[in-house]
């Protein structure tokens, strides 16, 4: 695990923000019988899901990426959100881009109870895990702040780190890195399909500061 000494890049300029009181930024509210449900409620964005994965976006910046306007290559992604039930993990994405074998694919920065991770993953549920730890002590029902850095380095890698409630959790470089692409939410439900319920305070993206 890094230490506190460890530089961790700090989030710059706010490039994007919200506070899930409504669906202005197009996430989207889901009401489906077989994988749950996405919706506002007090002043977040719930979700009782099961189905494995769920890797959301807010409609806004989609639209930006299909337009060719969006420029998020290098952000530091921050969300806060509860773990309200369930045993899956929970975080951050970045650089979502089309893939060869799956519809798209993202670098992600996930936590719960007693582990965390950076990984490179897409919606086939192929992962591969760039860094892991079981050093980390989230209990349930607690809010949590998770936030993924994503900056490509001089020699043309991605460097990688996530932070966790403000202490440096992880650290990866990825020498095939994925392009410009979309920030977002993400979760996967453990065992695959039963449900799992989050709530989701607060999300940002930012430039990182320089």
């Amino acid at each position: 695990m890094p230490s506190e000494g460890d530089a961790f890049p700090a989030a710059g300029e706010t490039l994007f923000e919200d506070s899930f009181d409504d669906d202005r930024n197009n996430w989207g509210v889901v009401d489906d019988p077989e994988f749950g449900s996405a919706a506002y409620a007090n002043g977040d964005y719930v979700w009782e899901f099961r189905g494995r994965v769920a890797h959301w976006i807010a409609g806004e910046l989609g639209d930006q990426y299909d337009r060719g306007e969006l420029a998020m290559l290098d952000v530091v992604v921050r969300a806060e959100a509860t773990i309200v039930e369930g045993g899956g993990v929970i975080g951050v994405s970045c650089r979502e881009t089309p893939d060869t074998n799956a519809e798209w694919q993202w670098y992600e920065f996930v936590a719960r109870g007693g582990f965390a991770a950076i990984r490179r993953a897409d919606d086939q549920s192929n992962i591969d895990v760039l860094a892991m730890t079981d050093d980390v002590n989230l209990p349930i029902g607690d809010p949590i702040a998770i936030e993924g850095a994503c900056i490509d380095d001089a020699g043309g890698d991605v460097q990688l780190w996530l932070t966790i409630n403000g202490a440096p959790v992880l650290q990866a470089t990825d020498s095939d890195p994925l392009g410009n692409g979309v920030p977002g939410l993400q979760a996967w439900t453990y065992p695959a399909q039963e449900q799992m319920d989050v709530r989701w305070h607060d999300f940002s993206v930012h430039r990182p500061d320089a």
